[in-house]
């Protein structure tokens, strides 16, 4: 009984917020999904990002082992998932990005934070922040068929990682109005990014129930699996290896959608993924929790 309340006091609040987003798009009140995104990618994050590395003093050691495990992680997911999308003749344009890009941030951040408190949060964050980045370069271009790094350059977040490894590198305390300033700020970005989640889940359809299931279970079980033998590889232990191995783990990213809704690449089946394989997250989270334990 203690266990079960354990996981349960960690994924409730995060399908509570979720299903609160969904709740309100189908109770048919607006809800502004492009300006929600722009205050979280561009103040909520970067400030999120500054306030955690302030109160939490991450080695450069750890940034470093989670950096280079998530990096591992996402080379191999796009190789293993190029060869099974071929082999199934699938266009890679149109799945590839949401095999090698799970929802990190939305679902994964709070799952950290609950999970592992500001510790699990900050070396979530440096997986997330990792992700973001090969999401807006490597996935739109993917889905695009052209890359476009000038956005990498504009996004806050990076700039925000790169002051963050800067203070730790020169191990410089931020003033006290930054660290509540920020904390303010990056406060909104957790509930923000779950209510835009739920209001994003509650828009979706299935088009292809088999292969969304087939395709959803791809992505987690790949995630997982290669998270575990990332983790084993590297020696992770602790704290940093529950981190690797949640955010791998993770079902299909949102921000995928919206890529193949912009250069059309399946949108309906892409959808139905995010759907689906967060669906199924319901079941696999809290296993996945349990076995971390």
């Amino acid at each position: 009984m203690d266990i079960f309340m354990e996981l349960l006091s960690i994924v409730l609040p995060v399908f509570l917020c979720a299903g609160i987003g969904v709740a309100w798009q189908r109770m048919g009140h607006p809800f502004d999904t492009d300006l929600v995104s722009t205050l979280v990618y561009k103040i909520g994050v970067p400030c999120l990002i500054v306030a955690t590395f302030a109160k939490v003093r991450l080695t450069p050691e750890a940034v470093a082992e989670v950096a280079g495990a998530a990096a591992a992680i996402y080379l191999l997911t796009a190789l293993i998932a190029a060869a099974i999308l071929r082999t199934a003749r699938l266009p890679l344009p149109s799945y590839l990005p949401s095999m090698m890009f799970p929802l990190v941030g939305s679902m994964g951040l709070p799952v950290c934070l609950f999970a592992y408190g500001e510790n699990g949060l900050a070396l979530a964050l440096v997986y997330f922040t990792l992700s973001a980045m090969g999401t807006f370069t490597i996935g739109a271009a993917i889905a695009a068929g052209r890359a476009s790094w000038g956005k990498l350059a504009r996004e806050p977040a990076v700039w925000a990682a790169v002051v963050v490894l800067a203070l730790l590198w020169l191990d410089i305390r931020v003033p006290k109005w930054v660290v509540d300033t920020t904390g303010l700020l990056g406060g909104m970005t957790i509930p923000l990014q779950l209510l835009a989640l739920g209001c994003s889940l509650g828009e979706f359809r299935v088009t292809s129930l088999p292969r969304g299931v087939a395709l959803s279970l791809l992505r987690l079980g790949l995630g997982f699996a290669l998270g575990f033998a990332i983790a084993e590889a590297f020696g992770l232990d602790g704290t940093v290896r529950a981190v690797v191995i949640l955010q791998s783990a993770m079902p299909v990213a949102v921000s995928n959608y919206m890529f193949a809704v912009i250069y059309r690449r399946e949108p309906a089946e892409v959808a139905g993924m995010v759907l689906l394989s967060t669906a199924i997250s319901f079941v696999t989270l809290p296993l996945l929790l349990l076995y971390l334990r």
